[in-house]
């Protein structure tokens, strides 16, 4: 459980985020169907976190509020109801936390093997695949579009390159549980750039036919985005 204190202190960055929302709303400066401003220039406005933000434009998304367009910012679908506050924010992320750990300690049980498996068995052309999907990975990142569809790819090659078709079907079966990982509310440049270089030491393991350091560099990898989704909720 959070500390009182920092509970008390999101709630209140929470509040004043749904307050400058609906101030927008009642100044007609925002509608439904309208793209809002850019991340960093909104928290800025609204003296809050980036982190902040984009926890409580979560919470919003689920219950249909606003809406995260790949490459085409974020929309604003309706109103905020009057009875909507930060303590409700606070409620969603809560259970959604509770989920995400379950994700991730799954993803630190089974994809480290992974990773070692396909050390073993990977084919030379489904590791040139891998590389590929970084540089596009990593292209997006430069152009600053949203890279997470390249990752899920990356670990879905990753699967099949395992060579057991039981793996293979069981992640793309979950896939989109997983997904809930990679979430563009979840996301940041840190997050990204982690992702990269991790994605690259894993290629490297597997190049060299290392097992252990191919469920290494997974290990790490999940610690990475352990780190960067749940270091940050803890940080600010």
């Amino acid at each position: 459980m959070l500390p009182v204190e920092s509970r008390e202190e999101k709630k209140y960055a929470y509040t004043a985020i749904i307050d400058r929302i609906r101030e927008m709303i009642r100044n007609g400066e925002l509608a439904p169907g309208d793209r809002l401003p850019p991340e960093r220039r909104l928290a800025e406005s609204f003296g809050v976190s980036r982190n902040s933000l984009r926890q409580a434009f979560q919470a919003l998304a689920e219950r249909r509020i606003l809406e995260s367009r790949q490459g085409d910012g974020t929309y604003l679908l309706a109103t905020i109801d009057a009875t909507f506050s930060g303590d409700a924010i606070m409620d969603a992320l809560n259970t959604q936390s509770g989920f995400l750990h379950d994700i991730i300690e799954f993803r630190g049980m089974i994809e480290p093997q992974i990773a070692a498996l396909a050390a073993q068995r990977i084919k030379p052309k489904s590791i040139d695949r891998l590389k590929i999907l970084v540089c596009d990975q990593q292209r997006a990142l430069m152009a600053g579009r949203e890279d997470d569809s390249f990752d899920a790819e990356f670990h879905r090659l990753l699967a099949a390159g395992a060579g057991n078709r039981v793996i293979d079907q069981v992640m793309t079966t979950i896939q989109s549980i997983v997904n809930e990982s990679r979430s563009v509310w979840l996301q940041s440049s840190e997050r990204r750039h982690a992702s990269v270089e991790g994605h690259l030491r894993i290629i490297d393991a597997l190049e060299a036919r290392d097992t252990e350091a191919a469920c290494l560099a997974m290990k790490n990898h999940i610690a990475e985005i352990e780190d960067h989704i749940f270091g940050e909720q803890q940080e600010h």
